[in-house]
C-alpha cells in the first residue's frame, strides 16, 4: 500500500473504464490478470474505490443500502422476538402470524386492529390452526384471564371464549346503563356499577385511614364545591336531587 498513490495513471484508469459493465469481482480478477505485479500493492478495496472514482462501478439497484441488495418478497426477519415476512417492495413487512392467518381465512374482514396469538404459546409454530386473531378490545380481558397457555392450546381457546363472552356482556350492560368507567393506570376500564361502588368504598376506606390523604381529599372537595356553587344550573340540580332524596326517605319511613 506504500505505492497506492503512484499506481493509478491514465493507462490504468482507461483500463478500469473498459471494465464498466462487469461485476466488480470479475473486474478485479481481470485487473490482476493484466497487472499481476500490482496484486500486492492494490487491495480489493482500493481497486473498488478507484473504479468508482473513474465512473466504472456498476449501478446499484433501487433500494440499495449499506452494501446489500433489497431482500426479496417472502424474506423473513426476527424483530423483538417475533418473525416478520416481507410482503411488498421497497420495505413493507408484516407479522408472519398475521400473514398466515390472512391466507388461511380469505375474505375475512381484518380492518379491526387485532393481535395474532399462538394458541400453544410457541411463536415459531405457524400452523394455521395454531394462530387466532384477538381484537384489541379483547386483549385486556384475555390477559387478565391468563392469556396463552404454554403447550395447551385448548386452555387458550377456553380463555379466549371467556373473554369474548365477558366483553359481549359488558357491551350489553353498557347499552342499558349498568356499566361505569373507572380510572386504571392512566386509562379507563369498564366495570359493572356494583363493582364500581365496591372499588369506591375500598378506596374511601384506604383514604380515611391515612390522615394526610384525608386532608388533601377534603381540601380538593372544598375547592370543587366552591366552584360549583357559582353555577346556578348545578345548584338547582343539587336542590332537586336533595328534595327527591328526602321524599324517598319519608316514604320509606311510612312503610
Amino acid at each position: 500500500m506504500k505505492k497506492f498513490r503512484k499506481v493509478w495513471d491514465a493507462e490504468k484508469n482507461e483500463f478500469l473504464k473498459a471494465t464498466k459493465g462487469l461485476h466488480r469481482l470479475d473486474a478485479l480478477a481481470t485487473f490482476y490478470a493484466a497487472y499481476p505485479e500490482l496484486r500486492g500493492d492494490v487491495s480489493p478495496t482500493a481497486f473498488f474505490n478507484q473504479r468508482s472514482r473513474v465512473g466504472a462501478a456498476e449501478k446499484r439497484p433501487n433500494g440499495y443500502k449499506g452494501g446489500r441488495t433489497p431482500r426479496p418478497i417472502g424474506a423473513e426477519q426476527v424483530k423483538k422476538g417475533y418473525v416478520r415476512i416481507k410482503v411488498a417492495h421497497p420495505n413493507v413487512w408484516m407479522s408472519k402470524a398475521k400473514w398466515v392467518y390472512k391466507n388461511a381465512h380469505p375474505g375475512e374482514d381484518l380492518s379491526e386492529r387485532s393481535n395474532y396469538v399462538f394458541l400453544d404459546g410457541d411463536n415459531r409454530n405457524f400452523a394455521p390452526d395454531n394462530i387466532a386473531r384477538v381484537p384489541l378490545k379483547l386483549m385486556a380481558v384475555f390477559n387478565l384471564l391468563g392469556g396463552t397457555e404454554e403447550g395447551c392450546p385448548e386452555a387458550t381457546r377456553v380463555r379466549l371464549a371467556q373473554a369474548k363472552l365477558k366483553v359481549a356482556s359488558l357491551d350489553l350492560a353498557e347499552k342499558v346503563g349498568e356499566v361505569a368507567l373507572v380510572p386504571c393506570k392512566g386509562r379507563t376500564m369498564r366495570v359493572y356499577k356494583p363493582r364500581r361502588n365496591e372499588l369506591a368504598r375500598a378506596r374511601s376506606k384506604k383514604i380515611s385511614a391515612d390522615p394526610e390523604r384525608r386532608r388533601r381529599r377534603n381540601e380538593r372537595a372544598k375547592v370543587y364545591l366552591a366552584k360549583k356553587r357559582l353555577d346556578p344550573e348545578w345548584v338547582e340540580k343539587s336542590r332537586k336531587y336533595a328534595r327527591e332524596w328526602a321524599k324517598r326517605k319519608r316514604e320509606e319511613r311510612k312503610r
